[in-house]
C-alpha cells in the first residue's frame, strides 16, 4: 500500500517564479529584481568539481543561507497549511495529471514500490549528503500505479472546485491545486493505501538516497499508467582507442542484422529490437535477431557494449554517456562535435507495460534506461525533510 501525508511546501512567489523556476539567470523578473534560478542557488554549488570536504561545507553552508534570504526577502514563502497538491502540466497536444503528496519511509512502505533500474552508487552518495545537509527536496520522485477511478474523480473534484496557480514559459505550461479540506485529505490517503504496489517511474537515485537516510518520508508524484510518456533514452559510447569498423560490423553480424540508412538520416527505432548507430558520421539500422531479452537496453548492453567494448559496468564507466528525451539526437550530435570517434545507438523507449513487467518479475535494467516524462522543474513545490 502507499502511504502518504500532506505537507507544508516552500513555494516560489509568483513575482519571482518566472526567473527562480523557469529562466535563466541573466533575465530580469517581472518584479524588476534580478534572481538567480533556485537550482542554481539551492542544489548546484553542492555539485561543484573537484569535490573536497572544505568545498562541500562551504556549499552546504551557503545554501542554507541562500534559503533563509529568498524566505526573508519573500522570494519564497511556507505554505502555513499543510494540503496535497493535484498537479498538471500542458504540453503541445498533451497533458499529465497527478496528486503530489509525501510517501512515508517505512519499511512495509519501500517493500511495496516495485524498482526497474539500477542506480550509481557515486550518485546516490551525493543526494544523500545533499538531503542530509540542507534538509531539502526541489522536486518529486515519480510513482505510478494502475488508474483508480475514485482517485480520478476527486482529481477532476479539486479541479472544477479549487482556485489553481499556473506556471510556466514556451516548453510547458504547470498547475497546482491545493487540497486542504480535511474529509478530502483522508479520502485520498484511503485510497491509496488500498492500492497494493505502487511503481517507481523516476527517482531510483533519490528514493535509495532517502531510504539510507533518516528521513521519515520522501516528496512524490503519484500518476496513473495512463498519465506517464516514456521517451527514448540513447546511448553514446567513447572509445579510448580507434574502433576498427571492420572488426565492429563482423562482431554485430552475429546478434542482430545491419543495413546502411538511405539518405544517412538519423534513425529513431518505432520497434523494440530494433536499433540505430552512428559512427564516422554514418547511420545504420540494426535489428535483434533474438529479442526475446526484457529490454532492449538490457540487449545492447548484454550484446554489445559488454562484450565488444568492455563496458561490463555502465554504472561505473566512463566511456557510456546517455542521452535522452526530446533532444537526445542534438545531445549525440553535440558528443561527436566533442569527440568525433564516438559511436552512437538509439534506442526505441520502453512501453509503460513493459516497465510494468520487467519490475514486476524482479528484473532490474542497466542505469538510465528509461526517460520518463514529465520532468518536474525544480522549486515548484519544494519539501523540507523532517529528519527522525
Amino acid at each position: 500500500m502507499a502511504i502518504i501525508k500532506p505537507f507544508k511546501p516552500i513555494r516560489p512567489n509568483p513575482f519571482f517564479v518566472d526567473q527562480l523556476v523557469f529562466t535563466k539567470p541573466q533575465a530580469e523578473s517581472v518584479s524588476g529584481h534580478r534572481v538567480l534560478p533556485l537550482k542554481t542557488l539551492l542544489e548546484e554549488n553542492a555539485r561543484s568539481r573537484p569535490e573536497t570536504p572544505e568545498g562541500q561545507e562551504q556549499a552546504y553552508q551557503d545554501i542554507r543561507e541562500n534559503l533563509r534570504l529568498l524566505l526573508a526577502g519573500g522570494q519564497l514563502w511556507e505554505e502555513k497549511t499543510a494540503g496535497y497538491y493535484v498537479y498538471e502540466v500542458v504540453h503541445k497536444g498533451y497533458r499529465q495529471t497527478g496528486i503530489w503528496a509525501l510517501t512515508a519511509l517505512t519499511s512495509d512502505a519501500v517493500q511495496n514500490i516495485r524498482l526497474h533500474e539500477l542506480t550509481f552508487a557515486d550518485s546516490v552518495r551525493r543526494i544523500r549528503n545533499y538531503r542530509e545537509y540542507t534538509g531539502l527536496e526541489g522536486s518529486p520522485i515519480l510513482l505510478a500505479y494502475p488508474a483508480v477511478q475514485h482517485v480520478n474523480a476527486m482529481i477532476e473534484q479539486v479541479k472544477a472546485e479549487q482556485p489553481k496557480s499556473s506556471l510556466g514559459n514556451q516548453y510547458g505550461l504547470h498547475r497546482l491545486w491545493k487540497i486542504e479540506e480535511t474529509g478530502m485529505q483522508q479520502a485520498l490517503a484511503e485510497a491509496f493505501s488500498k492500492i497494493p504496489t505502487v511503481y517507481l517511474a523516476d527517482g531510483h537515485h533519490r528514493l535509495e538516497a532517502a531510504a539510507l537516510s533518516s528521513f521519515k518520508h520522501i516528496s512524490s508524484l503519484y500518476m496513473g499508467f495512463d498519465q506517464l510518456r516514456i521517451e527514448p533514452y540513447d546511448r553514446i559510447v567513447i572509445p579510448d582507442r580507434a574502433v576498427s569498423i571492420v572488426a565492429l560490423f563482423g562482431f554485430l553480424r552475429n546478434d542482430f542484422y545491419l543495413q546502411e540508412v538511405t539518405g544517412n538520416l538519423p534513425v529513431r527505432p518505432g520497434h523494440p529490437g530494433n536499433f540505430g548507430m552512428c559512427i564516422n558520421g554514418e547511420w545504420y539500422h540494426l535489428k535483434a535477431r533474438d529479442h526475446s531479452a526484457y529490454a532492449d537496453a538490457a540487449i545492447l548492453q548484454e550484446r554489445v557494449l559488454a562484450p565488444f567494448f568492455g563496458i561490463s559496468d555502465p554504472k561505473t564507466d566512463s566511456r557510456l554517456k546517455c542521452a535522452g528525451g526530446e533532444k537526445a539526437l542534438e545531445e549525440i550530435g553535440a558528443i561527436f562535435q566533442a569527440h568525433p570517434g564516438a559511436i552512437a545507438f538509439t534506442l526505441c523507449p520502453l512501453s509503460v507495460a513493459e516497465l510494468v513487467r520487467a519490475a514486476d518479475a524482479g528484473r532490474v535494467l542497466p542505469p538510465k534506461s528509461t526517460w520518463i516524462v514529465p520532468k518536474i522543474p525544480y522549486g515548484l513545490l519544494i519539501h523540507n525533510i523532517e529528519k527522525i
